[in-house]
């Protein structure tokens, strides 16, 4: 078969990637000038990598760790957990143990509603809610009372204290290798514009362009799916789903350190954003603070719009032990990336009727993406699952 993909993130990549294995011929087209998507790596200055995009990968992402293996990608440990972070808020520091008893209990006691609710049902300490909501709150980057109670069993609502890891070379090196890899084509700065599809097959067009195929796989996020044009559209229960996925608002920013400190987290509760220090293998952590800020309160909250300096501010009297050069700091974000328009999805809206339909080929056109993922929304590893689980779907129809 021909199969074209429309786009070059690690959804699409993986796809494609899987799709060739089983003697497919693949186009991909991608909007951007660059292949990763929202994964996106870049060296500041003393060699220390930014991740402008997704950061963390934990021990039960196998796909990933997968992928990085076969890419002869080595992960490298940080030296600190993506789960594990100190809270501090204006008082000083909430105790772990105390916020670990109250998750615990959260997630005892969560049935139904959103997070905000279920932390309003059960007693505890005021500082100790706030302390979980503001944990939650960054790490889905969405504020608890859009948050359903359902997420407290994902990745990101962990509490576990494992060690996570990031891709030497930066994470971008997924995309970047799987890419090279790749026999068919990859078309960049080629935004799609249509997709005309029939029993026949399918017609992705571009400006200037267009490519006939067998199937087509669609990795666009939901937020930006409805500036390709169907023809004819999709079905009304399709597009309502894409439509109700909801997407959170983020922001990065790192700062080199005047010394090499040891590896860390620390979240902010007053601020909303969580901060760390982590090495790429060795002991001591590379010389630069991380930040990254969640949900769009925060946001305006730390007046990222404006850029860094109000929410250096904020680090600075959050970490008052790290020596942080505020003049070189560099600011990440996603909502004014018109390809993504937010962070990432905060889950499939309703139920796991609707999370299966989500990810439902439409004729021969098939969705991938970490918003089709189900229960590994958000993440890295839900990306490339979706993307195999795509290129899986077509190659069944061929058998």
């Amino acid at each position: 078969m021909q199969v074209t993909v429309v786009g070059a993130g690690l959804a699409g990549l993986a796809a494609a990637r899987a799709l060739e294995a089983a003697g497919h011929t693949v186009l991909v087209v991608e909007a951007r000038d660059r292949v990763g998507g929202r994964v996106w790596s870049q060296q500041l200055d003393g060699g220390v990598w930014f991740e402008r995009g997704a950061e963390f990968i934990e021990d039960g992402q196998t796909a990933v760790q997968r992928l990085a293996g076969e890419l002869g990608i080595r992960l490298l440990p940080t030296g600190m957990s993506y789960s594990d972070r100190e809270p501090r808020d204006s008082a000083g520091t909430v105790a772990r143990s105390d916020v670990l008893a109250g998750v615990e209990a959260l997630r005892t006691s969560a049935r139904t509603g959103t997070v905000a609710e279920a932390l309003e049902r059960i007693a505890l300490p005021g500082r100790v809610r706030r302390a979980i909501a503001a944990r939650l709150r960054v790490s889905f980057a969405q504020d608890p009372a859009r948050l359903g109670v359902e997420v407290l069993g994902h990745d990101a609502a962990s509490f576990s204290g494992r060690e996570a890891y990031r891709c030497e070379g930066g994470n971008q090196q997924l995309a970047l290798r799987a890419a090279a890899e790749l026999s068919g084509k990859i078309l960049l700065r080629h935004a799609v514009e249509s997709i005309a599809w029939s029993g026949d097959g399918v017609s992705v067009r571009w400006r200037g362009g267009e490519a006939a195929s067998d199937a087509c796989v669609v990795t666009t996020p939901a937020t930006v799916w409805r500036r390709i044009d169907f023809e004819p559209d999709l079905p009304a229960w399709k597009a309502d789903l894409l439509d109700r996925i909801e997407y959170s608002h983020a922001a990065k920013i790192a700062a080199p350190l005047g010394s090499r400190p040891d590896p860390s987290g620390v979240l902010s509760v007053d601020h909303a954003f969580w901060t760390w220090t982590a090495t790429r293998g060795g002991h001591l952590a590379e010389s630069a603070v991380h930040a990254f800020a969640g949900s769009s309160d925060a946001l305006r909250g730390l007046e990222v719009a404006d850029g860094p300096s109000r929410w250096l501010t904020a680090l600075r009297i959050l970490r008052p032990e790290l020596e942080v050069d505020h003049r070189s700091a560099v600011l990440s974000t996603w909502d004014d990336d018109p390809w993504a328009l937010g962070a990432y999805s905060t889950g499939s809206p309703g139920d796991s009727a609707d999370a299966a339909a989500v990810r439902a080929p439409v004729g021969p056109i098939h969705f991938a993406g970490e918003h089709t993922a189900g229960d590994w929304f958000a993440l890295m590893e839900g990306a490339i699952r979706s993307g195999q689980r795509a290129a899986d779907d077509i190659q069944s129809g061929t058998e």
